[in-house]
């Protein structure tokens, strides 16, 4: 039986350690999962994408996973990324869009976040938004069986 496929473009703003700089971060991401009866066991999306931080990741490739298991439990959607920035140092990105009912849509579109180096000092802190207005469509339109 076939998985699915997502496309989700997320942005906002990341606030580095070292300079204490706001700078724009855009985080394009294509989950794919395994097929239907292990994604319903597992609840988890393999993704790939790009990060594009200017003066940090300009356009850098990114590998994870969404771990969707603890929706219903917890309410939240956990993210978790690898990639390299500009200097080739590899970083890790950890954080979850926390569901909440009196803010439901808006919780929907809110992922918070931490960067983390190599050695897991905290890099950078992370607001990204999915722009309903702008992105929805496309997001719905993404929607579609994977093999």
């Amino acid at each position: 039986m076939a998985g699915f496929e997502i496309t989700e473009t997320l942005a906002g703003r990341l606030r580095l350690v070292r300079d204490g700089v706001e700078r724009p971060i855009a985080v394009t991401i294509r989950g794919r999962s395994g097929p239907i009866a292990s994604f319903l066991k597992q609840s988890l999306l393999a993704i790939e994408g790009a990060v594009d931080a200017p003066g940090f990741a300009d356009h850098q490739p990114l590998t994870g996973s969404i771990d969707a298991g603890r929706v219903f439990t917890e309410r939240r959607l956990v993210y978790a990324f690898t990639f390299r920035g500009d200097e080739g140092q590899e970083y890790a990105f950890a954080g979850e869009k926390a569901f909440m009912a009196r803010s439901l849509l808006a919780s929907l579109t809110l992922l918070v976040g931490a960067i983390r180096d190599a050695g897991g000092a905290l890099a950078g802190e992370a607001l990204l938004r999915f722009d309903l207005r702008s992105d929805l469509v496309r997001f719905a339109k993404s929607f579609r069986a994977a093999r």
